[in-house]
């Protein structure tokens, strides 16, 4: 017998399989009472913004603690989110006036919509993929199923497929390092080079072989995971979309608005922090534009991620306009 390390299984149940989420068919949303609480301080009335609608689970309880003449504008690039959310909060849109209006954009577009300076009572932001894009995997978000390498959170821009078949090794090698601090990113970006040339990668599988048959077997689910991950990002330009949402956003919001974003990997909270930390400065003398909430990020309670195993990285920032 030798020393040979033995590796617990931390593995928890998937949500999937637990009864008490059966209510949320899309997506479970992360810490609902903290940022419904958070976002909501200047009351009942006025507009507030979901710039990530997704199942609609946050978009839901907006609605239910605003007034009659309380206004919910809710995004998201992907049609399938939208379409869920039509049928699900169809009574509400079909109402005159409506509370709710659903708009298939990507949430930067906020920015460029028709929405005036000082007017937004509030805007949530909670990052990353839903429950369905993972546990459905139609878009190749996940390395558990087998399908197409798109990656795209819309139908527009370049996928994943076009992106590993083109790019070089170096920009490869970026990529992976950059936005999945993958420690093995450099051999694997070697690899699908070489497995290019003899022929295109096309498929989910075909990128997962890639990476089990670089890393150690015993790491090789949390390279998946990055290496998933740093592609979705890069394809979606998820932080550079992030922050300038983030820039342009802020001036919609009227004195006293909050806008809150839950982030799920360290890469977004580390964004979220240092703009609030810019935004929040005297830069020349200037007024800051906000004030920050949350010096240190509130995260989901062990009861929580135990209901949820996708809460446990789930970060919460909040910041008010000034």
């Amino acid at each position: 017998m030798g020393n040979k390390k033995q590796y617990k299984s931390k593995r928890r149940p998937r949500v999937a399989d637990n009864p008490d989420l059966q209510e949320y068919d899309y997506h479970l949303p992360v810490m609902l009472k903290e940022c419904l609480d958070g976002l909501m301080v200047l009351g009942i009335t006025g507009t507030y913004i979901d710039g990530t609608l997704g199942g609609g689970g946050h978009t839901a309880e907006i609605l239910a603690r605003l007034d009659e003449t309380g206004v919910l504008i809710s995004y998201d690039a992907d049609p399938d989110a939208i379409a869920h959310c039509r049928e699900k909060f169809a009574e509400t849109i079909e109402k005159s006036p409506s509370k709710l209006s659903l708009r298939q954009m990507n949430f930067v577009s906020m920015i460029e919509d028709e929405i005036q300076n000082d007017s937004i009572s509030g805007v949530l932001l909670d990052l990353g993929v839903s429950s369905r894009q993972l546990d459905k995997g139609q878009r190749g978000i996940s390395y558990r199923f087998n399908t197409k390498l798109d990656m795209r959170f819309g139908p527009h821009g370049q996928t994943a497929e076009e992106l590993l078949n083109t790019v070089e090794e170096g920009q490869l090698h970026h990529i992976l390092r950059g936005f999945g601090e993958e420690p093995f990113a450099r051999i694997i970006a070697r690899r699908i080079i070489e497995r290019r040339r003899a022929a295109p990668l096309q498929s989910t599988y075909d990128l997962r072989h890639i990476i089990e048959e670089c890393v150690p077997p015993h790491m090789a689910s949390k390279s998946l995971a990055r290496v998933f991950q740093a592609l979705r990002i890069a394809v979606n330009g998820e932080l550079d979309v992030l922050e300038k949402t983030i820039r342009g956003i802020i001036p919609k919001l009227k004195k006293g608005g909050r806008i809150v974003i839950m982030s799920y990997h360290s890469l977004e909270d580390r964004i979220v922090k240092h703009v609030f930390k810019e935004l929040a400065s005297k830069q020349d003398d200037a007024i800051p534009s906000i004030k920050i909430i949350t010096n240190k990020p509130i995260e989901a309670t062990d009861e929580e991620i135990g209901r949820n195993p996708r809460a446990r990285t789930a970060k919460l920032r909040i910041a008010e306009k000034c």
